[in-house]
C-alpha cells in the first residue's frame, strides 16, 4: 500500500537542531502526535530514508511526514448510512451541518447513530483509509458546523491554530447592553448523584470568554450573535445562564421554553486558515426549521 507524505524542507534555522523540536515548532505536533508517528513505521522519512524523532538535521534536509495513519491502525467507530449535510470536503478535511439531537461521538445510546458513525461510513464509501478525527464538537441538542480531519496529522495541526466560530442563539430577558463579553473562568464538574457533567463557575478553573452582540430584541427574548474566544465545554450556554440570560430552552442551565424544544444555539459560521493550501475557509451552515420558526418569531412581535 502506497501512503501519501507531508514533504518539507528544511530551514537554515534548523541546522543541528533534533527533529523533535521542528515538529513541535513548525507542525506544532503535540507530544503524543511525535509519539504516535516515531514509532508507526515509516511514519518519518529523512531524504528518503526512515528515520526518528531524535535524528540531527542540515538545512535542506528533504523531511517526509506520513500523512495517513498505517494498515495496522484502526478506529473503533462503526459505519452508519447517516445522511450528512456536507458543507465543504478535500482530501484533508470535512464539514458538516450536524442536525439538532445528534450526537458527536459515539456513547452508551448512541454507537450507531453519532456523527462520528456518519463519517465512517462516508469515508468507507468515498476514502477508506480516513479516520474520524473531530476539530472541537457540539453539544447534542445544538446544531451548525462541525468539523473533521482525516488522518491524525491534518488534525494535529489544525487544532493549534485559530478556528473562529459564529453562533446565532436567543436567550431569555431584556439586555440593558446591546453587546458585552463575558469573562468567567469554568471548570467541569460531573454530579455524583445524577452523574450529570455540567460547567460551574471556578475562580481557579480554565479561562473563559464570550462575546456577544443583541441583534433583535423582544419582551421576552433576544435574538444573538455569539462568538467564543475560547472552547470549553457548555461555554455558551454557562456564559449566559450566568448573566441572567440563559438561552431559550436550555434544560441544564436554564428551563424549557414555549418557543423551541430545544436549547436555541446554532453553529452559523467557522472560519480557519487551511494549513495545507493557506487559503482563508469560511463554511456557513444554514438554520434549521426550528431557528428559523424563532428568528421569524422575533422579527414579527
Amino acid at each position: 500500500m502506497e501512503y501519501e507524505y507531508l514533504e518539507l524542507t528544511v530551514p537554515e534555522s534548523y541546522e543541528g537542531r533534533k527533529l523533535v523540536s521542528f515538529l513541535k515548532s513548525e507542525l506544532k505536533f503535540s507530544q503524543k502526535k511525535i509519539s504516535s508517528v516515531k514509532f508507526d513505521p515509516g511514519g518519518l522519512r529523512l531524504n528518503g530514508r526512515e528515520t526518528n524523532a531524535g535524528q540531527q538535521l542540515t538545512a535542506g534536509d528533504k523531511l517526509s511526514v506520513r500523512l495517513w495513519d498505517s494498515a495496522n491502525r484502526s478506529e473503533n467507530i462503526l459505519p452508519s448510512a447517516i445522511p450528512l449535510k456536507i458543507l465543504y470536503e478535500d482530501e484533508y478535511y470535512i464539514a458538516v451541518n450536524k442536525p439538532a439531537g445528534m450526537v458527536c461521538h459515539p456513547s452508551k445510546g448512541h454507537i450507531l447513530d453519532s456523527l462520528a458513525n456518519g463519517l465512517r461510513g462516508h469515508f468507507d464509501r468515498t476514502c477508506p483509509r480516513a479516520r474520524v478525527h473531530l476539530i472541537g464538537r457540539l453539544d447534542k441538542d445544538t446544531s451548525g458546523v462541525v468539523l473533521a480531519a482525516k488522518n491524525s496529522v491534518a488534525a494535529d495541526i489544525l487544532i493549534q491554530e485559530k478556528i473562529r466560530k459564529v453562533y446565532l442563539a436567543a436567550a431569555s430577558g431584556v439586555f440593558e447592553k446591546t453587546e458585552g463579553t463575558i469573562r468567567i473562568p469554568i471548570r467541569e464538574r460531573r454530579d455524583p448523584e445524577t452523574g450529570i457533567l455540567k460547567t460551574e463557575r471556578d475562580p481557579s478553573g480554565k479561562y473563559a470568554e464570550t462575546f456577544y452582540e443583541v441583534l433583535l430584541q423582544k419582551e421576552e427574548f433576544a435574538l444573538l450573535r455569539v462568538c467564543p474566544e475560547t472552547g470549553r465545554m457548555h461555554q455558551i450556554r454557562f456564559h449566559m445562564a450566568e448573566t441572567g440570560h440563559p438561552l431559550l430552552g436550555d434544560p441544564l442551565y436554564g428551563k424549557l421554553s414555549r418557543f423551541i424544544g430545544r436549547t436555541a444555539l446554532h453553529a452559523g459560521e467557522l472560519t480557519f486558515i487551511h494549513p495545507f493550501s493557506g487559503e482563508q475557509l469560511k463554511l456557513t451552515a444554514e438554520l434549521p426549521e426550528d431557528m428559523e420558526i424563532l428568528k421569524k418569531e422575533v422579527v414579527e412581535r
